[in-house]
């Protein structure tokens, strides 16, 4: 078990709303792309990170949905095997899993599917054996897009499921939700 010599409060945003990158090529729909996560504050950085926490961040992948579905994909089944891996080999991680939809679709529709898609993360991940006071879900909607254009492929990117990291004893981690 780690210990800080500070209280550490550390929960890493997958992809920070503030950042506006130019948007890669999107995944085709069953592909997953990597998470990109960036600490919460300045004075933390990815040196304050355990090293596992790290490599978790590194190798957390994204979860892509298919228009107006929360059905995972084999894909999405194979990438969320390899995080549960990862998380029974860490039990001090805890996830909570973010869903977001496209921008189509009224607010209260998109809110509610993006539930359904962590909803469906959550009952894989569980079904993995992962506990679920290590488990958090949460819906943005169409609220936080990956990219801001109207097409297909920038559609296809945004309806996803992705991941908040916390990790540490209760006490040590600020808004972890059990």
């Amino acid at each position: 078990m780690y210990q800080f010599p500070l209280p550490l409060a550390l929960s890493l945003l997958v992809l920070a709303p503030a950042c506006k990158k130019a948007a890669p090529p999107p995944p085709a729909a069953e592909e997953t792309a990597p998470v990109e996560v960036e600490p919460v504050s300045e004075e933390e950085t990815e040196t304050d990170m355990p090293t596992h926490v790290q490599e978790m961040t590194e190798a957390l992948k994204r979860t892509f949905f298919e228009l107006d579905s929360a059905n995972l994909t084999d894909d999405a089944s194979v990438a969320l095997d390899l995080n549960a891996d990862l998380l029974r080999e860490h039990t001090d991680i805890k996830l909570e899993i973010q869903g977001h939809a496209d921008e189509r679709g009224t607010t209260e529709y998109n809110l509610a599917l993006g539930q359904k898609r962590a909803q469906a993360v959550y009952d894989h991940l569980v079904n993995a054996g992962i506990g679920t006071s290590r488990l958090s879900v949460i819906s943005y909607g169409e609220e936080s897009p990956l990219t801001v254009d109207a097409t297909e492929q920038a559609w296809s990117q945004n309806r996803r499921a992705e991941f908040r990291i916390t990790w540490g004893s209760q006490e040590n981690v600020k808004g972890t939700i059990e």
